[in-house]
């Protein structure tokens, strides 16, 4: 435990939490399921007028919406490692999390090909206002990303393993 952050900044395993941008940032990048669901929620399933709209406007080709929800899955593995974030976690869940901030920047590339691939590839002649908006708050999480100390020290901080196993049967 740091003297540089405050005793509510660490969870119950002592261990740093990550930050509120760090919560913005997921779900930015998981914003193809948020639309989605706000799609269902909306028009119940259905493709109404306005519901329609949002997703046209988010993703005019169905294609980049399939790119968009592949370029999420770095993000799904680092919440599900955040999940698991306890003394009994795999070492697999502790490598995905200490990697975090490096597939944080995965996704954010991704998140960049996903606005320019449709047009590379045909798909749809320009890019649209939405997909330059997206690009400058893509570059906005990669200086995020690049700068936030905090979030690094929370990546590099994850509850410490159990070693014996009587300590592990009585924590379960």
């Amino acid at each position: 435990m740091s003297n540089e952050y405050t005793f509510k900044d660490y969870d119950k395993y002592l261990c740093l939490k990550p930050p509120v941008e760090f919560w913005l940032v997921v779900m930015f990048f998981l914003r193809p399921f948020l639309l989605k669901i706000s799609t269902f929620q909306m028009g119940i399933g259905a493709k109404s007028d306005s519901v329609s709209e949002l997703y046209d406007l988010a993703y005019p080709e169905n294609f980049g919406f399939f790119l968009a929800v592949v370029s999420t899955v770095p993000v799904i593995l680092l919440l599900i490692s955040f999940g698991k974030r306890n003394p009994g976690a795999s070492d697999l869940m502790r490598k995905i999390w200490r990697n975090g901030l490096k597939l944080l920047m995965v996704t954010a590339i991704l998140n960049i090909l996903v606005i320019f691939i449709p047009t590379i590839l045909g798909k749809i002649h320009t890019v649209h206002l939405y997909g330059w908006i997206q690009l400058g708050i893509v570059i906005l999480i990669i200086g995020y990303l690049y700068k936030s100390q905090r979030l690094r020290d929370a990546f590099a901080d994850f509850p410490a393993e159990i070693k014996d196993e009587k300590d592990r049967a009585k924590k379960v």
